[in-house]
């Protein structure tokens, strides 16, 4: 809306040092309004001539009491009257007063704008890939300045059309949309966008998979070869451990074979006694044979 009033003014400026005429500032008015053209201050002389132009077309002119043209109703004091005021009457309008020498006493000038009034706007909510599209209807209205509220706070777009991505919207955001010409102003209701993943954040994909799953199966995964690479290492070190143990005790048992073994050696003392005691034993006389039982033998005579 200051945009527009700005330009206007802009405008306006340049005509006037262009032209060299003032342009009076438009005075907007609604369709079916009665607009009354004040002719200025002080009565309207009997003898006088009056006329009225739009747009440099005569819709009213009386001289005395002798009407020539009467498109448009005249009050007693020389003003204009516009009933139900249409866009086609848009423009500018001139009352000028002669007196009977022709010449000019009073002027009065002033741009009439007609807009109509602006529709009542509904919001549409359409749930997209990425977010909610917010669409303010009516669209496309000539010389309507659209506006948005999220949660009673003034948003900077002024687009019909409102996208909200995920990240953006929350679960209970509320959302309304003004409509806004020079003569009215209506808003919608708060509008709560309701669609499956509100509140959600926006998914990120990772190799066409949701990028949150991929990097918990990423890290299980290198965690699980890293537990499986541990688990290797440990049981390389324990077996080269064991081969280690057992080429110690293979060697050792080597070195013990090949030394003398003393302790499977005879006593030489105690074998040089036992022979003396056996020496001894045998030089013992021997005992008497047993004489044999029964008669004594029969010595031939």
């Amino acid at each position: 809306m200051l945009l527009n009033l700005t330009l206007t003014l802009l405008f306006s400026l340049i005509f006037i040092f262009c032209s060299g005429s003032f342009v009076s500032p438009c005075i907007y008015k609604a369709v079916g309004e009665r607009v009354v053209i004040q002719l200025g201050t002080g009565g309207l002389p009997a003898d006088s001539h009056l006329t009225w132009t739009h747009n440099q077309m005569k819709v009213y002119e009386k001289r005395g009491s002798n009407f020539k043209t009467q498109d448009l109703p005249v009050d007693h004091d020389g003003s204009l009257i516009l009933e139900n005021i249409q866009k086609k009457q848009t423009g500018n309008y001139t009352g000028q007063v002669y007196n009977q020498d022709g010449k000019l006493i009073k002027e009065t000038e002033e741009q009439i704008c007609v807009q109509e009034p602006v529709p009542e706007p509904t919001v549409m909510v359409e749930c997209v890939e990425k977010g909610a599209d917010l669409t303010c209807s009516p669209v496309n209205i000539s010389d309507v300045a659209v506006s948005w509220m999220k949660n009673g706070d003034r948003s900077d777009i002024t687009r019909a059309v409102l996208h909200v991505s995920w990240s953006e919207l929350k679960s209970g955001d509320a959302f309304s949309c003004t409509l806004s010409n020079r003569i009215s102003t209506k808003s919608t209701r708060h509008v709560q966008p309701v669609c499956p993943n509100t509140g959600m954040p926006e998914k990120k994909l990772l190799f066409g998979f949701d990028m949150w799953w991929m990097l918990v199966i990423l890290i299980g995964g290198a965690s699980l070869l890293l537990i499986l690479l541990v688990i290797c290492v440990v049981c390389v070190c324990r077996c080269w451990r064991r081969n280690k143990r057992k080429a110690k005790e293979e060697a050792e048992f080597r070195l013990v074979s090949l030394m003398p073994d003393h302790t499977d050696q005879p006593d030489v003392p105690y074998m040089q006694k036992s022979e003396s005691q056996r020496t001894s034993k045998s030089q013992r006389p021997l005992p008497p044979l047993p004489s044999p039982r029964g008669p004594p033998a029969v010595q031939p005579q």
